[in-house]
């Protein structure tokens, strides 16, 4: 089964892509800011991260940038999940995708599959 770990400072956006993804068979992390985001991608080391890119305390660039410096996760895709247009610039190497806010759960999942296909994984969740 692949996971998906899910920042995000809103609860609301949290817990309904929990459903949705734990829905289609993905196994779900959360975590409410980026500190907390990368304490949970190295403990659980899941397979996509959806990484929203403005929250208070650690931002998601930031919360990236630890990721990918650090062995455990360099290699983890990271989703960039923001309702700003045009928010990479100089930030853009960081992510495997960019998901604008709100985004339709076919076309949250459909990225999800697509990086997954592309960074080793399968394209459907294992059962």
């Amino acid at each position: 089964m692949h996971s998906v770990l899910v920042v995000d400072d809103y609860e609301d956006t949290r817990e309904l892509l929990e459903v949705v993804l734990s829905g289609r068979g993905y196994r779900v992390f959360t975590a409410s800011d980026g500190a907390e985001g990368v304490r949970v991608a190295r403990e659980a080391r899941p397979n996509v991260i959806v990484m929203d890119l403005f929250m208070p305390g650690m931002d998601g660039f930031e919360a990236t940038r630890l990721l990918k410096d650090h062995e455990d996760t360099s290699a983890t895709p990271v989703i960039a999940y923001t309702a700003r247009p045009s928010p990479l610039g100089r930030h853009e190497a960081l992510f495997a995708a960019v998901c604008r806010k709100p985004c339709p759960p076919d076309i949250l999942l459909g990225l999800i599959r697509d990086v997954l296909t592309r960074y080793g994984g399968s394209p459907r969740p294992q059962a």
